[in-house]
């Protein structure tokens, strides 16, 4: 399983035909129905995010149920009120190709999150392996926009995440992606945009990108993300999150102006995109290695220096020939 998941993670080239070229470049959407990918305002990066998400907020602290097992992929989750849209089985239908009987489903969307993320701008994330594939769906546990700051607050805490790192894992994930009309009309209407032929309102500006825009045009008053300046209030989720420590933790990662010392800030951000980048990093890396109670990850998987494939012997008469490849590391992993 770790050799197959370390050369899945550390083997790719330009021209790859791995995991990484269906973010590459990171606007790419394997379904678009008419014109290119990238004219859909969707992208297989933003769905691969957010199905790792969804799939891991089964999880329950006290119990030890859910977590990231690739539970998502039973109709039973995917009809939920808390998971519509079809990009669950878009992500699945792509991921499930790389699942071998050494790798799981569950394995490969956790890798496929994190090469979209590292691949689109964002930091390096710690991997492990060793995510064991559900064989029932797990119960509700995703939150929905409508519901109160409270309710939210609960349902991390559930998953294992205090109000800080709920501010902190919201807003790491809504760098990608945004919200689709089709599953939520009451949130998005028709935009008509050639640039959106699927009607998505977008988080940020840079949205196939990691970055902290997010952020910037949350404090800045310039967001157009549907979550915060929505027509009903009611489904403004992301703006109660971002608002419930009265902006601190928002303006702790775009500007030195709180009257907080920096180190008294959550994440003492500041302005500056490494520490935000490391941030998020941590918190995809938990939201991850989030599994039932009964699952023992394996260490973090770093790339052999000196790694042997495709060795065979041939023999051609009496000459015996010894051939295969050498993947030689030569670059410093950080």
């Amino acid at each position: 399983m770790l050799d197959e998941l370390e050369s899945l993670l550390y083997e790719i080239t330009p021209g790859t035909t791995g995991i990484a070229s269906f973010i590459q470049p990171c606007d790419t959407f394997s379904f678009a129905s008419t014109g290119g990918s990238g004219t859909t305002g969707r992208s297989n990066a933003a769905d691969w995010i957010r199905a790792a998400y969804h799939d891991m907020a089964t999880h329950n602290i006290a119990d030890g149920t859910g977590g990231l097992d690739v539970s998502i992929r039973f109709a039973e989750e995917q009809a939920r009120a808390e998971n519509v849209g079809d990009g669950f089985a878009n992500t699945l239908s792509v991921l499930t190709e790389f699942a071998t009987r050494h790798v799981s489903v569950a394995n490969t969307l956790a890798l496929g999150t994190v090469i979209a993320i590292e691949f689109c701008g964002g930091p390096r994330i710690p991997f492990r392996g060793g995510r064991v594939d559900a064989t029932e769906p797990n119960l509700p546990g995703v939150p929905e926009p409508e519901q109160t700051l409270d309710s939210h607050i609960a349902t991390f805490a559930k998953q294992g995440f205090t109000q800080d790192e709920m501010m902190g894992l919201v807003a790491c994930g809504h760098t990608f992606g945004g919200v689709q009309h089709a599953p939520f009309p009451d949130i998005v209407p028709e935009l008509n945009d050639p640039n959106s032929t699927e009607s998505v309102a977008h988080f940020d500006s840079t949205n196939t990108h990691f970055d902290k825009n997010m952020a910037i045009e949350y404090i800045s008053g310039t967001t157009q993300n549907p979550l915060i300046v929505g027509f009903n209030d009611t489904i403004n989720s992301d703006r109660r999150i971002f608002g419930s420590d009265g902006n601190v933790t928002m303006l702790s990662w775009v500007s030195c102006t709180s009257r907080r010392p920096l180190t008294k800030l959550p994440y003492k951000f500041a302005n500056s995109p490494e520490l935000f980048a490391s941030r998020c990093s941590e918190l995809f890396a938990r939201m991850l290695d989030t599994v039932p109670s009964g699952v023992q990850l394996s260490d973090v998987i770093t790339p052999l220096p000196v790694k042997p494939s495709n060795l065979k012997f041939t023999l051609d008469g009496d000459i015996l020939q010894f051939s295969g490849q050498v993947r030689v590391w030569i670059k410093n992993y950080k």
